[in-house]
């Protein structure tokens, strides 16, 4: 434990939400960044609606707090409720603020960082903010309301930390040099985790996939792929846990195909990590994302990974444990699993990689490298 950082720091306030179904990758970093505190003896209070999120926590004896927050997207450019629930809106983060007694504020989704800002302004409290891929929308795309209100709090967060900087650059279209005076490019470690091998069949290649059933992570590009896999590969297994608005159309599109001996839909799962070590190859064929959780976490499980040339994803994959393919590209993903599960030796070298530079991609040492004396700076600059 950092004994000076404990001093200066006691008490952090992590807060990310989305909808109920996108228990993702954003959603385990909250998880992963409040145990990775505790773990250093500091105070982690996990602000969210999420249910799995508040749940993970929970059964890791994290404090949580279940807020007040707006579901519907398609009203929220106008939605008059916004500007009569301020004082509500704020006054919750004030309320958690003098109830922990927070030392700084960690947010990590829009709305949080809006209002939780205005309400760390209100207290004094330092404000870190997260981006895990929203803000390019965001700024692309200005909402009218909340555009005033999130330029004004970007304005007074005292950190941004960008997870790759493939994202920065994205950012730096539209948004003025002037107000990324506090940006920061930290790229995502992912939290080492422990499971048991689940029942599987040992004379079948498992090819796992974890991640949001939504069509943007390119969960139909891998039927298609599968489609063309099992005819040079009948053994290989497609085992896919997560879960999101796309399932049922996943399920039909895998039917027509005449995939389903070769398809298990998990759901969501409670600890992937049983699924990574039963696993023979990772495969993620996400369309954009900024620095996926899942195949870092991949990696640390010793596993192959195929990903897309997304992102981040490219700054955080090493050569000697993965392949990048191009998105949209089922061909190019049929070809390239073909030859890694026909050929022992690929696979071997690919998991020999993995196993070697996983120690690398660990959440702990991000933790205690740079956010950590990043946190202490905040506070102390307060």
């Amino acid at each position: 434990m950092d004994k000076n950082y404990g001093k200066s720091v006691k008490r952090i306030i992590v807060a990310r939400n989305a909808y109920s179904w996108q228990y993702g990758g954003a959603e385990q970093y909250a998880y992963n960044l409040a145990a990775g505190l505790a773990g250093e003896g500091i105070q982690a209070t996990v602000v969210s609606r999420v249910p799995e999120l508040l749940q993970h926590c929970r059964g890791a004896k994290i404090g949580t707090f279940r807020n007040i927050w707006f579901k519907n997207e398609t009203h929220r450019r106008w939605m008059p409720f916004y500007y009569l629930l301020m004082p509500v809106l704020i006054g919750q983060y004030v309320l958690l603020i003098w109830r922990t007694k927070a030392d700084l504020m960690v947010l990590t989704s829009r709305d949080d960082q809006i209002f939780g800002t205005m309400a760390a302004k209100f207290t004094g409290t330092p404000v870190v903010w997260f981006d895990h891929g929203d803000m390019k929308n965001i700024v692309a795309r200005p909402f009218r309301f909340l555009s005033k209100s999130y330029y004004w709090a970007l304005r007074h967060a005292d950190r941004v930390i960008m997870t790759s900087a493939a994202e920065h650059d994205k950012i730096s279209l539209n948004l003025p040099a002037s107000k990324q005076a506090n940006f920061i490019t930290i790229n995502n470690g992912a939290l080492k985790g422990a499971g048991k091998r689940m029942d599987r069949p040992a004379d079948k290649k498992i090819v796992a996939f974890v991640g949001r059933l939504d069509r943007d992570k390119g969960i139909f590009d891998l039927v298609n792929a599968a489609a063309v896999v099992v005819k040079s590969v009948p053994d290989a297994e497609f085992w896919m846990a997560g879960k999101g608005p796309f399932e049922d159309e996943l399920r039909s599109k895998i039917t027509d195909l005449g995939l389903t001996d070769h398809f298990k839909l998990l759901g969501h799962l409670s600890n992937v990590w049983d699924l990574l070590l039963t696993a023979d190859v990772f495969v993620y064929p996400t369309h954009h994302d900024a620095a996926p959780l899942a195949p870092m976490e991949a990696v640390i499980a010793g596993l192959p990974v195929l990903a897309s040339r997304i992102g981040g994803i490219p700054e955080m994959l090493p050569s000697s444990a993965g392949v990048l393919l191009p998105s949209k590209d089922p061909k190019a993903w049929a070809d390239e699993l073909i030859r890694v599960l026909s050929k022992p030796e690929v696979l071997e070298s690919l998991r020999n990689g993995a196993k070697d530079s996983g120690r690398d991609l660990e959440f702990h040492t991000v933790l205690t490298k740079r956010y950590l004396p990043l946190f202490r700076q905040v506070v102390r600059q307060s």
